[in-house]
Order: C-alpha cells, then sequence, then structure tokens
C-alpha cells in the first residue's frame, strides 16, 4: 500500500479536526487557517519564532515520547492541567470521551458555559508549514470569533498529526485559554507524567491503520489495481482508498454499549469466535454503503469499546459493499487482541 504526500495532504484539509472529538456538537468546525496574529502572542505561553526550531518530520514524530505506541499509553485526562482551569472557572468532572482525547465541560467565573476538550488528532498539512512554535511543536489555530479556538501543536508532519486543545467559549480569550493548556500537556508528554498501561485486550493498545491484514483490506478495495492511500485519521481511526472503493476502520470507547432502538435498520450478522455484529446497509443511498459494528470489550456499567468498519463507493460502483465489509470485519475480529 502506498501513501501519496499530495493527496493525503489534500484530503487532510478535508478531515483535520473530524476525529470524533465532541465539541462538533456545539459548533461547526471552521475553515482551517493560521492565524499569525494570534500565533505571535503565543510567545508567552510556550510558543516561539522558528529560531531553533526543529525540522520536519515525515513519517515519524518529533520525538520518541510522540509516537502512537507512547501516545495510545498516555492517559489524555492527565494531561489536562486543572490548575488552568481554575484559573478561568469552576472545572466539572474530566471525562475520557474516546480514545485518544479528554473534556471538561465547565463553568466560567461567570457561570457561563465554558468547554475544553485535548485530543489527539490529525492535523491540517497548513500546519506543517507553521513558523510558530508552542513548546517546540509547530503551532497552528483555528477561530470561530468569539464562539471556539483550536488551538494545535504539530508532532509529525506526514501524515500530519497534532494535539489540540479545543476551547468552545463565547469570549475572546478563548485561544489563550487553549494556549495555556496545551503548553501544559506538551510538557506532561514530553515528561511521561500521563503514561499508563493499558488492560490486556484493549483497543487502546492497538494501531487502527496495522490492525487488519493489508492483503485483506487490498482485495477488498482494490478491484481496480490501483494505488491504496492509507490515511491514519487521529489515533483510533484509519481510512485506506482506491480509485474507486474505500474502507475505514474506527475503534471507540462508548458510555453505552450499542444497542437496538425502536426503528432501528441494523440485523445481526456472526462474525465468528463468538462475536455478532450489527450490519447497516445504506447502498440505498446517495453515496452507498454497508456498516459493521460490534462490541470488543465491555467495560461495565454500560460502557464498551467498540469496532466500526465501514465500506463505500460512488453510486456507478458495482460491488457488493455488505459482503466485502463483513469479509474484513470476520478476519478483523480474529486478529484483535482478547482480554
Amino acid at each position: 500500500m502506498h501513501r501519496s504526500a499530495a493527496v493525503l495532504c489534500a484530503l487532510l484539509l478535508v478531515v483535520a479536526g473530524c476525529s470524533g472529538t465532541d465539541l462538533a456538537k456545539h459548533s461547526p468546525y471552521p475553515r482551517e487557517t493560521l492565524d499569525a496574529g494570534a500565533a505571535n502572542s503565543a510567545d508567552e505561553n510556550g510558543g516561539s519564532t522558528d529560531e531553533g526550531a526543529p525540522p520536519g518530520s515525515v513519517g515519524t514524530p518529533v520525538s520518541a515520547e510522540f509516537s502512537g505506541e507512547k501516545l495510545r499509553a498516555t492517559d489524555v485526562c492527565k494531561l489536562v492541567d486543572e490548575t488552568v482551569l481554575r484559573k478561568h472557572g469552576t472545572p466539572a468532572e474530566l471525562t475520557g470521551n474516546n480514545f485518544g482525547e479528554c473534556s471538561n465541560y465547565m463553568k466560567d467565573k461567570a457561570g457561563k458555559s465554558l468547554s475544553v476538550t485535548l485530543a489527539f488528532r490529525s492535523s491540517s498539512a497548513l500546519y506543517a508549514k507553521s513558523d510558530k512554535r508552542i513548546e517546540g511543536l509547530k503551532l497552528g489555530e483555528n477561530v470561530l470569533e468569539g464562539q471556539a479556538c483550536f488551538v494545535s501543536g504539530v508532532f509529525q508532519d506526514e501524515p500530519p498529526m497534532d494535539l489540540t486543545a479545543q476551547i468552545s467559549y463565547k469570549s475572546e480569550n478563548n485561544c489563550e485559554i487553549g494556549r495555556e493548556l496545551l503548553t501544559a500537556a506538551i510538557k506532561r508528554v514530553k515528561a511521561g507524567s500521563a503514561l499508563r498501561t493499558n488492560p490486556k485486550g484493549s483497543l487502546a493498545s492497538v494501531d487502527p491503520c496495522r490492525a487488519p491484514d493489508p492483503a485483506v483490506v487490498e482485495a477488498a478495495i482494490n478491484a481496480s489495481g490501483s494505488n491504496v492511500l492509507e490515511i491514519p485519521l487521529g489515533l483510533p481511526t484509519c481510512s485506506w482508498s482506491s480509485r474507486e472503493r474505500s474502507l475505514m476502520l474506527a475503534f471507540q470507547q462508548v458510555a453505552v454499549s450499542p444497542r437496538r432502538l425502536p426503528g432501528d435498520k441494523t440485523v445481526d450478522v456472526d462474525l465468528g469466535g463468538g462475536v455478532t455484529g450489527r450490519k447497516l446497509d445504506e447502498t440505498g443511498s446517495a453515496f452507498p454503503s454497508c456498516k459493521v459494528e460490534w462490541t470488543h470489550r465491555d467495560l461495565g456499567a454500560g460502557g464498551a469499546e467498540v469496532a466500526r468498519l465501514t465500506t463505500s463507493g460512488a453510486k456507478d460502483v458495482q460491488f457488493d459493499r455488505c459482503e466485502t465489509v463483513v469479509t474484513v470485519a470476520k478476519a478483523l475480529v480474529a486478529k484483535l487482541p482478547r482480554g
């Protein structure tokens, strides 16, 4: 399988910031831009100009502390500096919404909503060109004026990956809060102070891009013999695409195990090894797809680790999407670690 740098960068301009982060329910993601003025002001919060800046990191992170193995063993909630939160209001309970992210839905000193999220995610290709730094990492910012700010420290250029502090807050100083949180978080990553031992069999330790057998992925989406483009989307998601077909694998930690609700159109499917998945056939839609998801690990109290596979292709591309995704799912279930 091959990664095309040009196509990858173009695609990441679209997907950056869409790694399942919960702030999407508060406000839409803004258009990716580099805010030079805001970046300049980052000096006092750990940012700097490009003097002494590290070289770009193509294919590898800027340092071992930001390797995928280390980040998957990082408790993101321990990266959140609650001293910073208390400086701006009254923190609520930290919530580990998904693999690689943590949120706090708090109130400011006036009782207004102030939501913060730290997340490892796919980055914008624009950020790789930034000449500003935050704790040694390239700095990028998205600003939704007076509503939200996304402050990112890039730790890998290709494919672009970053650690982002997302601040949803109706204030002009939301970027300042983001820079404070991100500065503290980067320091903790470098110090290794948030490392943990993941439970045996947990998806938290699994790289989704390495989880499926490459031959199975190739057979599923590469009927035309074109190159397969692999795109990691943050820590818990990976996408593969060919000229005609695409496949996406996502690992998710949920508070409530998937269950059938009234009007649910999913059907049960035997994935082997005692695992039952739920298949959703959407091949009649404008962009036909088929999805299979299953519970990989029960977390107790209703929570679960879930794996989800989706295959899709343009309407004029003829192949059995559901048969394809079920075949990949069966092979993957047999490979994933068990507790």
